[in-house]
């Protein structure tokens, strides 16, 4: 089984390229606009391009079986870059994934598309209010991947809460320099508010079962 993974030199797409590597998928394939600088550059393929660019996708497309589309412009990235990767990108992809028969597509969406919950827990029928340009781009590549799924190509769209793991912790990194310099840690409210993080391990596991399922 052939296996396209955009995105792929990020934190997230290491992580089920390796998983996926060691359940023994040796055909894996990361498309992504960043070098794939990891030591398991040997195991895989590895393309330099950005899903933006239609000629790119259709050359990568060939031959692959599955797509896991993890390739996004998070919020830091400017509204241009947002919307043209997780909008005009997921569309780009999703159109080739239909024009060579792709079996199974994961698109990894967000709980961004939620926006700022007022109440918890959420469920997964809860309205979709996406806030700013990535929750609302998460919104619109949902709808987009609903789309294509009604012309026939089997989609899992999974909303992932923050994940962390091994080599990364992103901001969350200074919680735990505070606690090593021996700093104190702010409490916002009467600090019984809880914030959900997601084990990118478990992660992993539910897009396995994506490409496992019947």
């Amino acid at each position: 089984m052939n296996i396209l993974v955009t995105g792929g030199s990020g934190f997230l797409g290491i992580n089920i390229i390796r998983r996926l590597y060691n359940k023994g998928y040796k055909e894996l394939v990361s498309l992504d606009i960043v070098p794939f600088d990891y030591p398991d550059k040997s195991k895989i393929k590895h393309i330099l391009g950005d899903i933006r660019n239609k000629a790119t996708v259709e050359s990568v497309m060939k031959d692959i079986d599955v797509v896991i589309h993890c390739a996004a412009a998070l919020p830091h990235y400017s509204k241009n870059d947002i919307f043209t990767t997780n909008v005009d990108g997921t569309r780009i992809i999703l159109v080739s994934a239909l024009n060579n028969n792709i079996k199974r597509f994961i698109h990894m969406s967000s709980t961004a598309v939620y926006g700022i919950p007022d109440r918890q827990p959420l469920y997964e029928s809860d309205k979709k209010k996406g806030v700013g340009p990535y929750g609302k781009t998460k919104v619109l590549s949902e709808q987009i991947a609903e789309e294509f799924r009604k012309k026939g190509i089997c989609i899992s769209i999974l909303r992932p809460k923050t994940f962390v793991g091994p080599e990364r912790l992103g901001i969350f990194s200074l919680l735990y320099e505070w606690a090593d310099t021996g700093h104190h840690f702010p409490i916002l409210g009467n600090g019984k508010n809880l914030y959900q993080l997601l084990d990118v391990a478990d992660l992993c596991d539910a897009i396995y079962i994506c490409i496992v399922k019947n």
